[in-house]
């Protein structure tokens, strides 16, 4: 998941991993990724829900000035494929080349009930 994650930094138009929406058809797709941190976590859910004990956790963490519709959920997804072995690293690679939301498997997007907002910075000098 980390090499795959690698081909994720940088600039890019990222088609394959946005959604379209009534609201942002004409949106460019070209975003920058300055940042995917893929790291073990304990996972919250063991405070609250007791079955989760046998279940591993993962946390993603993307930084950038600004993500498209759903971007974070299908990357997350993506990377989630290669893991599990559905996907290759360099499948990831080959996504991001198509510029084609539609080229993004079925069982490469994350569900939202897995995801969460962890905060938002703001830079100061980036207003």
């Amino acid at each position: 998941m980390r090499d795959a994650a690698q081909f994720l930094l940088g600039t890019h138009d990222f088609s394959t991993f946005r959604s379209l929406s009534s609201k942002t058809p004409l949106q460019s797709p070209v975003r920058t990724i300055f940042q995917v941190d893929i790291q073990p976590s304990s996972g919250f859910l063991l405070f609250f829900v007791p079955f989760s004990r046998g279940l591993e956790f993962w946390e993603l963490k993307f930084r950038s000035r600004s993500f498209l519709y759903r971007q974070v959920r299908r990357m997350v997804g993506a990377l989630v494929a290669v893991g599990q072995g559905k996907l290759t690293p360099h499948h990831i690679k080959e996504l991001l080349e198509r510029k084609d939301s539609r080229a993004l498997p079925p069982y490469a997007m994350a569900p939202p009930s897995g995801l969460f907002l962890k905060s938002v910075e703001y830079n100061e000098a980036g207003r």
